[in-house]
Protein backbone atom coordinates (compact mmCIF):
# COMPACT_ATOMS: atom_id res chain seq x y z
CA UNK A 1 0.00 0.00 0.00
CA UNK A 2 1.35 3.42 -0.97
CA UNK A 3 0.26 6.80 0.44
CA UNK A 4 1.67 10.22 -0.48
CA UNK A 5 1.79 13.09 2.03
CA UNK A 6 2.06 16.59 0.54
CA UNK A 7 1.31 20.05 1.91
CA UNK A 8 1.75 23.82 1.51
CA UNK A 9 1.59 23.91 -2.27
CA UNK A 10 0.39 27.56 -2.16
CA UNK A 11 -1.01 27.51 -5.69
CA UNK A 12 -1.48 31.06 -6.97
CA UNK A 13 1.52 32.38 -5.02
CA UNK A 14 3.34 35.20 -6.82
CA UNK A 15 6.40 37.28 -5.93
CA UNK A 16 9.00 39.58 -7.47
CA UNK A 17 8.90 41.30 -10.87
CA UNK A 18 10.17 38.54 -13.14
CA UNK A 19 7.56 37.29 -15.64
CA UNK A 20 7.45 34.50 -18.21
CA UNK A 21 7.18 35.12 -21.96
CA UNK A 22 3.40 34.79 -21.52
CA UNK A 23 3.40 37.63 -18.98
CA UNK A 24 2.70 35.36 -15.97
CA UNK A 25 4.63 35.91 -12.75
CA UNK A 26 7.63 33.56 -12.83
CA UNK A 27 7.30 32.42 -9.23
CA UNK A 28 3.60 31.67 -9.75
CA UNK A 29 4.60 29.47 -12.68
CA UNK A 30 7.33 27.78 -10.62
CA UNK A 31 4.77 26.67 -8.05
CA UNK A 32 2.50 25.27 -10.76
CA UNK A 33 5.42 23.32 -12.27
CA UNK A 34 6.34 21.77 -8.93
CA UNK A 35 2.74 20.74 -8.26
CA UNK A 36 2.38 19.28 -11.76
CA UNK A 37 5.60 17.33 -11.20
CA UNK A 38 3.98 15.85 -8.09
CA UNK A 39 0.81 14.98 -10.04
CA UNK A 40 2.86 13.30 -12.78
CA UNK A 41 4.73 11.30 -10.15
CA UNK A 42 1.39 10.20 -8.73
CA UNK A 43 0.04 9.15 -12.12
CA UNK A 44 3.19 7.13 -12.81
CA UNK A 45 3.47 5.47 -9.38
CA UNK A 46 -0.26 5.00 -8.71
CA UNK A 47 -0.49 5.61 -4.94
CA UNK A 48 -3.53 4.19 -3.17
CA UNK A 49 -4.20 7.52 -1.45
CA UNK A 50 -2.90 11.11 -1.28
CA UNK A 51 -3.13 13.34 1.79
CA UNK A 52 -2.77 17.09 1.34
CA UNK A 53 -2.22 18.68 4.77
CA UNK A 54 -3.37 22.24 4.04
CA UNK A 55 -2.63 25.45 2.13
CA UNK A 56 -3.43 24.02 -1.29
CA UNK A 57 -3.95 27.64 -2.36
CA UNK A 58 -1.99 30.70 -1.29
CA UNK A 59 -5.04 32.86 -0.61
CA UNK A 60 -8.74 32.87 0.21
CA UNK A 61 -9.50 34.15 -3.29
CA UNK A 62 -7.02 32.56 -5.71
CA UNK A 63 -7.00 33.95 -9.24
CA UNK A 64 -8.87 32.17 -12.04
CA UNK A 65 -5.62 30.79 -13.44
CA UNK A 66 -4.81 29.08 -10.13
CA UNK A 67 -8.32 27.63 -9.80
CA UNK A 68 -8.40 26.34 -13.39
CA UNK A 69 -4.93 24.81 -13.09
CA UNK A 70 -5.77 23.11 -9.80
CA UNK A 71 -9.03 21.60 -11.03
CA UNK A 72 -7.29 20.23 -14.15
CA UNK A 73 -4.60 18.57 -12.02
CA UNK A 74 -7.07 17.08 -9.54
CA UNK A 75 -9.21 15.75 -12.40
CA UNK A 76 -6.16 13.80 -13.60
CA UNK A 77 -6.09 12.04 -10.23
CA UNK A 78 -9.86 11.56 -10.24
CA UNK A 79 -9.93 9.95 -13.69
CA UNK A 80 -7.15 7.58 -12.63
CA UNK A 81 -9.04 6.58 -9.46
CA UNK A 82 -6.43 8.05 -7.12
CA UNK A 83 -8.25 9.46 -4.08
CA UNK A 84 -6.96 12.64 -2.44
CA UNK A 85 -7.97 14.06 0.94
CA UNK A 86 -7.36 17.83 1.15
CA UNK A 87 -7.76 19.79 4.38
CA UNK A 88 -7.98 23.56 4.46
CA UNK A 89 -5.07 25.59 5.85
CA UNK A 90 -4.80 29.10 7.23
CA UNK A 91 -4.03 30.67 3.84
CA UNK A 92 -7.28 29.63 2.15
CA UNK A 93 -9.58 29.87 5.18
CA UNK A 94 -12.03 32.84 4.89
CA UNK A 95 -12.56 34.95 8.00
CA UNK A 96 -16.24 35.50 7.19
CA UNK A 97 -18.58 32.59 6.48
CA UNK A 98 -20.50 34.62 3.90
CA UNK A 99 -17.31 34.76 1.83
CA UNK A 100 -17.69 31.08 0.99
CA UNK A 101 -14.84 28.56 0.84
CA UNK A 102 -12.87 27.96 -2.35
CA UNK A 103 -12.83 24.22 -1.55
CA UNK A 104 -16.56 24.03 -2.35
CA UNK A 105 -15.59 23.80 -6.04
CA UNK A 106 -14.20 20.31 -5.29
CA UNK A 107 -17.33 18.98 -3.58
CA UNK A 108 -18.60 17.02 -6.57
CA UNK A 109 -15.32 15.79 -8.06
CA UNK A 110 -15.08 12.04 -7.71
CA UNK A 111 -12.15 10.79 -5.60
CA UNK A 112 -11.49 14.28 -4.21
CA UNK A 113 -12.32 14.70 -0.51
CA UNK A 114 -12.15 18.37 0.59
CA UNK A 115 -12.28 18.91 4.36
CA UNK A 116 -13.05 22.55 5.19
CA UNK A 117 -16.11 22.79 7.46
CA UNK A 118 -14.10 23.66 10.61
CA UNK A 119 -14.80 20.32 12.28
CA UNK A 120 -13.19 16.94 12.88
CA UNK A 121 -14.05 14.47 10.12
CA UNK A 122 -13.17 10.82 9.46
CA UNK A 123 -12.94 9.20 6.04
CA UNK A 124 -12.52 5.45 5.55
CA UNK A 125 -10.88 3.67 2.62
CA UNK A 126 -10.65 -0.07 1.97
CA UNK A 127 -7.25 -0.71 0.42
CA UNK A 128 -5.68 -4.13 -0.12
CA UNK A 129 -8.13 -5.66 2.33
CA UNK A 130 -7.24 -3.12 5.02
CA UNK A 131 -9.44 -0.40 6.50
CA UNK A 132 -7.59 2.94 6.38
CA UNK A 133 -9.15 5.74 8.42
CA UNK A 134 -8.07 9.34 7.84
CA UNK A 135 -8.77 11.60 10.81
CA UNK A 136 -8.79 15.22 9.60
CA UNK A 137 -9.13 18.53 11.39
CA UNK A 138 -9.11 21.50 9.00
CA UNK A 139 -8.36 25.14 9.75
CA UNK A 140 -10.83 26.83 12.08
CA UNK A 141 -11.30 30.56 12.61
CA UNK A 142 -11.21 30.09 16.36
CA UNK A 143 -8.39 28.54 18.37
CA UNK A 144 -11.03 27.55 20.91
CA UNK A 145 -12.95 25.62 18.23
CA UNK A 146 -9.74 23.93 17.09
CA UNK A 147 -8.97 22.82 20.65
CA UNK A 148 -12.54 21.54 20.97
CA UNK A 149 -12.16 19.39 17.85
CA UNK A 150 -8.78 18.12 19.04
CA UNK A 151 -10.39 16.82 22.22
CA UNK A 152 -12.64 14.59 20.09
CA UNK A 153 -9.67 13.10 18.27
CA UNK A 154 -8.96 9.41 18.90
CA UNK A 155 -7.75 6.47 16.76
CA UNK A 156 -10.60 4.21 15.64
CA UNK A 157 -10.23 0.62 16.85
CA UNK A 158 -12.18 -0.56 13.79
CA UNK A 159 -9.43 0.69 11.51
CA UNK A 160 -6.35 -1.29 10.56
CA UNK A 161 -4.42 1.92 9.90
CA UNK A 162 -5.27 5.28 11.55
CA UNK A 163 -3.75 8.45 10.10
CA UNK A 164 -4.28 11.95 11.49
CA UNK A 165 -3.76 15.09 9.43
CA UNK A 166 -3.85 18.75 10.51
CA UNK A 167 -2.41 22.12 9.60
CA UNK A 168 -0.70 24.07 12.37
CA UNK A 169 2.28 24.77 14.57
CA UNK A 170 3.48 22.10 16.96
CA UNK A 171 4.90 23.64 20.11
CA UNK A 172 7.05 21.87 22.63
CA UNK A 173 10.79 21.29 22.84
CA UNK A 174 11.10 23.19 19.58
CA UNK A 175 8.63 25.59 18.02
CA UNK A 176 7.69 24.62 14.45
CA UNK A 177 6.00 27.89 13.61
CA UNK A 178 5.64 30.19 10.59
CA UNK A 179 4.95 33.20 12.87
CA UNK A 180 1.59 33.86 11.25
CA UNK A 181 -1.12 35.47 13.36
CA UNK A 182 -3.84 33.02 12.30
CA UNK A 183 -1.82 29.84 12.77
CA UNK A 184 -3.27 27.14 15.01
CA UNK A 185 -1.34 25.38 17.77
CA UNK A 186 -1.14 21.59 17.86
CA UNK A 187 -0.12 20.47 21.37
CA UNK A 188 2.59 17.84 21.63
CA UNK A 189 0.18 15.65 23.63
CA UNK A 190 -1.57 14.88 20.33
CA UNK A 191 1.58 13.17 19.08
CA UNK A 192 1.22 10.42 21.69
CA UNK A 193 -2.33 9.34 20.79
CA UNK A 194 -1.10 6.19 19.04
CA UNK A 195 -1.88 7.06 15.43
CA UNK A 196 0.01 4.99 12.89
CA UNK A 197 1.06 8.18 11.12
CA UNK A 198 0.50 11.92 11.61
CA UNK A 199 0.69 14.01 8.42
CA UNK A 200 1.24 17.67 9.26
CA UNK A 201 1.18 20.84 7.22
CA UNK A 202 2.04 24.52 7.80
CA UNK A 203 5.76 24.37 8.68
CA UNK A 204 7.56 24.70 5.35
CA UNK A 205 10.64 22.60 6.12
CA UNK A 206 10.71 18.81 5.87
CA UNK A 207 10.87 17.75 9.52
CA UNK A 208 10.63 14.53 11.50
CA UNK A 209 9.11 15.18 14.94
CA UNK A 210 8.66 11.55 15.96
CA UNK A 211 9.12 8.27 14.13
CA UNK A 212 5.51 8.52 12.91
CA UNK A 213 5.05 12.33 12.86
CA UNK A 214 6.23 14.44 9.94
CA UNK A 215 5.98 17.84 8.32
CA UNK A 216 6.54 17.19 4.62
CA UNK A 217 7.32 20.89 4.01
CA UNK A 218 6.33 23.07 1.07
CA UNK A 219 6.94 22.28 -2.60
CA UNK A 220 8.82 25.54 -3.26
CA UNK A 221 10.96 27.88 -1.15
CA UNK A 222 8.68 30.86 -0.58
CA UNK A 223 10.82 32.90 1.83
CA UNK A 224 14.55 33.15 2.50
CA UNK A 225 13.97 31.36 5.79
CA UNK A 226 13.58 28.27 3.57
CA UNK A 227 16.62 28.96 1.38
CA UNK A 228 19.03 26.13 0.55
CA UNK A 229 16.42 23.47 1.47
CA UNK A 230 15.25 20.47 -0.53
CA UNK A 231 11.53 20.63 -1.33
CA UNK A 232 9.15 17.77 -1.99
CA UNK A 233 6.74 15.31 -0.35
CA UNK A 234 6.70 12.07 1.63
CA UNK A 235 5.94 8.61 0.27
CA UNK A 236 4.62 6.03 2.74
CA UNK A 237 4.88 2.34 1.91
CA UNK A 238 2.77 0.19 4.24
CA UNK A 239 3.25 -3.55 4.48
CA UNK A 240 2.19 -5.85 7.34
CA UNK A 241 1.19 -2.75 9.36
CA UNK A 242 4.78 -1.49 9.08
CA UNK A 243 5.27 1.97 7.57
CA UNK A 244 8.38 2.94 5.64
CA UNK A 245 8.84 6.64 4.81
CA UNK A 246 10.78 8.21 1.97
CA UNK A 247 11.23 11.89 1.09
CA UNK A 248 10.77 12.54 -2.64
CA UNK A 249 12.56 15.66 -3.85
CA UNK A 250 10.95 17.97 -6.42
CA UNK A 251 12.84 20.11 -8.93
CA UNK A 252 12.09 23.41 -7.21
CA UNK A 253 13.81 26.66 -8.16
CA UNK A 254 17.04 27.24 -6.20
CA UNK A 255 16.80 29.90 -3.50
CA UNK A 256 20.13 30.92 -2.01
CA UNK A 257 20.77 32.93 1.13
CA UNK A 258 24.50 33.59 1.20
CA UNK A 259 26.81 33.59 4.17
CA UNK A 260 27.04 37.19 5.48
CA UNK A 261 29.89 39.35 4.19
CA UNK A 262 31.61 41.02 7.17
CA UNK A 263 32.00 44.65 6.15
CA UNK A 264 33.11 46.46 9.33
CA UNK A 265 36.78 46.66 8.29
CA UNK A 266 36.32 46.74 4.51
CA UNK A 267 36.47 49.63 2.08
CA UNK A 268 33.93 50.10 -0.72
CA UNK A 269 36.24 48.51 -3.30
CA UNK A 270 36.76 45.47 -1.08
CA UNK A 271 33.02 45.03 -0.48
CA UNK A 272 32.29 45.27 -4.20
CA UNK A 273 34.98 42.69 -4.89
CA UNK A 274 33.47 40.27 -2.35
CA UNK A 275 29.98 40.72 -3.83
CA UNK A 276 31.36 39.90 -7.30
CA UNK A 277 33.19 36.87 -5.93
CA UNK A 278 29.96 35.70 -4.32
CA UNK A 279 28.08 36.13 -7.61
CA UNK A 280 30.71 34.12 -9.47
CA UNK A 281 30.55 31.35 -6.87
CA UNK A 282 26.76 30.94 -6.77
CA UNK A 283 26.12 31.42 -10.53
CA UNK A 284 22.96 33.59 -10.32
CA UNK A 285 21.24 32.51 -13.55
CA UNK A 286 17.59 31.49 -12.93
CA UNK A 287 18.05 31.54 -9.15
CA UNK A 288 16.54 33.57 -6.30
CA UNK A 289 19.32 35.11 -4.22
CA UNK A 290 19.91 37.21 -1.13
CA UNK A 291 23.26 38.80 -0.29
CA UNK A 292 23.82 39.89 3.32
CA UNK A 293 26.16 42.76 4.17
CA UNK A 294 27.01 42.49 7.84
CA UNK A 295 28.23 45.36 10.06
CA UNK A 296 28.31 47.80 7.16
CA UNK A 297 28.54 51.54 7.70
CA UNK A 298 25.40 53.29 6.31
CA UNK A 299 27.54 55.86 4.46
CA UNK A 300 29.57 53.14 2.76
CA UNK A 301 26.40 51.27 1.86
CA UNK A 302 24.86 54.33 0.19
CA UNK A 303 27.96 54.73 -1.99
CA UNK A 304 28.07 51.17 -3.32
CA UNK A 305 27.83 50.84 -7.11
CA UNK A 306 24.35 49.33 -7.33
CA UNK A 307 24.39 49.46 -11.14
CA UNK A 308 27.45 47.23 -11.10
CA UNK A 309 25.81 44.88 -8.59
CA UNK A 310 22.70 44.72 -10.79
CA UNK A 311 24.83 43.60 -13.74
CA UNK A 312 26.29 40.77 -11.67
CA UNK A 313 22.81 39.41 -10.94
CA UNK A 314 21.00 40.38 -14.16
CA UNK A 315 20.18 36.76 -15.03
CA UNK A 316 18.75 35.92 -11.60
CA UNK A 317 15.00 35.53 -11.12
CA UNK A 318 15.37 37.86 -8.15
CA UNK A 319 18.15 39.19 -5.95
CA UNK A 320 18.16 41.47 -2.96
CA UNK A 321 20.65 42.99 -0.54
CA UNK A 322 20.03 42.46 3.16
CA UNK A 323 21.88 44.91 5.39
CA UNK A 324 23.03 44.78 8.96
CA UNK A 325 24.04 48.37 9.63
CA UNK A 326 26.74 49.24 12.11
CA UNK A 327 25.54 51.76 14.70
CA UNK A 328 27.60 54.41 16.40
CA UNK A 329 27.09 52.76 19.79
CA UNK A 330 28.60 49.57 18.41
CA UNK A 331 25.27 47.75 18.17
CA UNK A 332 23.96 46.36 14.92
CA UNK A 333 20.46 46.59 13.57
CA UNK A 334 19.24 43.99 11.09
CA UNK A 335 16.82 45.09 8.40
CA UNK A 336 14.75 42.86 6.14
CA UNK A 337 16.23 44.21 2.89
CA UNK A 338 17.64 47.36 1.37
CA UNK A 339 14.30 48.17 -0.26
CA UNK A 340 12.34 48.29 2.97
CA UNK A 341 14.78 49.80 5.45
CA UNK A 342 12.56 52.85 5.91
CA UNK A 343 9.53 50.75 6.86
CA UNK A 344 11.56 48.62 9.25
CA UNK A 345 13.05 51.69 10.91
CA UNK A 346 9.61 53.21 11.37
CA UNK A 347 8.29 49.96 12.83
CA UNK A 348 11.28 49.79 15.19
CA UNK A 349 10.64 53.35 16.39
CA UNK A 350 6.98 52.53 16.96
CA UNK A 351 7.78 49.44 19.06
CA UNK A 352 10.31 51.36 21.14
CA UNK A 353 7.65 53.96 21.93
CA UNK A 354 5.28 51.32 23.30
CA UNK A 355 5.24 49.55 26.66
CA UNK A 356 5.22 45.99 25.37
CA UNK A 357 6.71 42.69 26.42
CA UNK A 358 9.00 40.67 24.14
CA UNK A 359 9.72 43.47 21.66
CA UNK A 360 12.37 41.30 20.02
CA UNK A 361 9.79 38.71 18.92
CA UNK A 362 7.40 41.42 17.71
CA UNK A 363 10.24 43.00 15.75
CA UNK A 364 11.11 39.70 14.06
CA UNK A 365 7.46 39.02 13.20
CA UNK A 366 7.00 42.55 11.87
CA UNK A 367 10.03 42.30 9.60
CA UNK A 368 8.79 38.96 8.27
CA UNK A 369 5.40 40.46 7.36
CA UNK A 370 6.92 43.59 5.81
CA UNK A 371 9.20 41.40 3.72
CA UNK A 372 6.29 39.20 2.64
CA UNK A 373 4.13 42.19 1.59
CA UNK A 374 7.06 43.69 -0.28
CA UNK A 375 7.61 40.44 -2.14
CA UNK A 376 3.95 40.23 -3.16
CA UNK A 377 3.93 43.87 -4.26
CA UNK A 378 6.93 43.22 -6.45
CA UNK A 379 5.00 40.43 -8.07
CA UNK A 380 2.18 42.73 -9.22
Amino acid sequence: MKILHISDTHLGYAAYRKSTEDGINQRETDVYKSFEEFINYSLKNKPDLIIHAGDLFDSVRPNNRAITFTIKQLLKLSKNNIPIVIISGNHEQPKLKETGHIFSVFDHIENVYPIYLEKYEKISFNIDGKKIIIHAIPQTNSKKDFEKELRRLQPDKKGDINIFTAHGSVTGVKNFSMNEFNELIIPTSILSRKFDYIALGHFHSYTKLEKNVFYCGSIESLTFAEANENKGFIELNISNNKIEKKFIKLKSRPMIDTKPIKCSKLKIEQIMKKIKEEAKKIKPEQKTIRITLDEIDPNIYRNLDFNEIRKEFKNAIHYEIKTNFKKEDGKNYKSASSKIDALVNEYNKFLNSQELEDKKTLMEMGIAYIEKVQAKNEGK
